[in-house]
């Protein structure tokens, strides 16, 4: 079953953690591509200098949006896929880095990677991933506490002092260790 919109609607930092070892699903014609989400990162508003809420304009209006809505951007030809979290409003969402494929083969070992392998691209930006026929979240099994690791935010040229990229210990799916 589908994550429903309650998941989402907790801060970006809990979420991110909470995504660790869910299922992203991915309908491409008949095909269903599965992959467990290994690597993420929490990005805030304006005060959060990493953040694309600190430009005016289209990215920051979609962070602000409710829970659950995806946001793509592009950086370096690359597309690169969030969840909104938090209250609609507040500028909140959580970064895909890292996946590992279940049913298929490819090279998820990063943002712009993934999304080059399960064909996300800006068509999907904007749309609710509670209601998306196309891309979806499902539980996964639970990843205990002590193997999640948390550090700072990767290729960030200003970071906040808190740790907020969370991956799976030991997943050699993970971009980077």
């Amino acid at each position: 079953m589908p994550l429903q919109r309650e998941f989402f609607l907790k801060s970006a930092e809990e979420v991110a953690k909470e995504l660790l070892g869910k299922i992203l699903s991915r309908r491409i014609g008949d095909v269903v591509l599965t992959a467990k989400i290994v690597e993420t990162e929490a990005y805030y508003g304006e005060e959060d200098p990493a953040s694309r809420a600190c430009q005016n304009g289209d990215l920051k209006k979609t962070m602000e949006k409710e829970a659950g809505t995806i946001l793509v951007y592009g950086v370096h030809n690359n597309w690169l896929i969030n969840f909104v979290t938090g209250k609609e409003g507040k500028a909140e969402a959580v970064l895909l880095r890292a996946l590992e494929p279940l049913n298929f083969s490819g090279n998820t070992k990063g943002p712009g990677l993934l999304t080059k392998v399960l064909r996300i691209d800006k068509s999907f930006h904007k749309k609710d991933i509670c209601n998306c026929e196309e891309l979806w979240l499902e539980d996964g099994k639970a990843i205990k506490e002590e193997e999640v690791v948390e550090s700072y935010r990767i290729g960030v040229k200003k970071d906040l002092k808190k740790k907020l990229r969370f991956y799976i210990k030991n997943s050699e799916w993970v971009s980077k260790k």
